[in-house]
């Protein structure tokens, strides 16, 4: 019996010393990641820097499946004559990532869907969206 004790023990121990190296990324390889990065605010800058998060999600995952949700203040990264990263986000939506503007905020700040960079497409509401994503499995991002 205490042979047996030892054998579940070593063996026990030996799986999880086995796993501690392993982290999440490292099952990125094979496994889904879908996420929906929420931007609501105006600075350019987090902008770019939400943008490079992006590309760098694409990079460890290249399958990942990602919706960036835009309303409110952040209306504006995918609005033509105001989105200083127009290029980027082109070069992103290539890759499969979705980019979505939000029709309240549209009326509310009277944009017509012409004024929106190409290939962005809208949704009713970007909050219930990003709500909805979630529901969907997507893992929530607000750089």
């Amino acid at each position: 019996m205490k042979t047996l004790l030892a054998l579940l023990t070593a063996t026990l121990a030996s799986a999880v010393v086995a796993g501690a190296g392993t982290t999440n990324q490292d099952k990125g390889a094979t496994a889904m990641l879908k996420a929906v990065v929420h931007v609501n605010f105006a600075d350019p800058e987090r902008h770019e820097d939400a943008l490079g998060n992006i590309e760098n999600i694409l990079k460890a995952v290249p399958t990942a499946q990602i919706e960036v949700v835009c309303h409110g203040k952040g209306i504006n990264l995918v609005v033509t004559k105001q989105s200083k990263h127009a290029e980027k986000m082109e070069a992103l939506m290539k890759q499969g990532v979705h980019f979505v503007a939000c029709e309240n905020t549209m009326k509310k700040k009277a944009i017509e869907k012409d004024a929106l960079v190409s290939g962005v497409t809208t949704v009713p509401s970007g909050a219930i969206e990003v709500l909805f994503k979630q529901q969907e499995g997507y893992g929530y991002f607000r750089p």
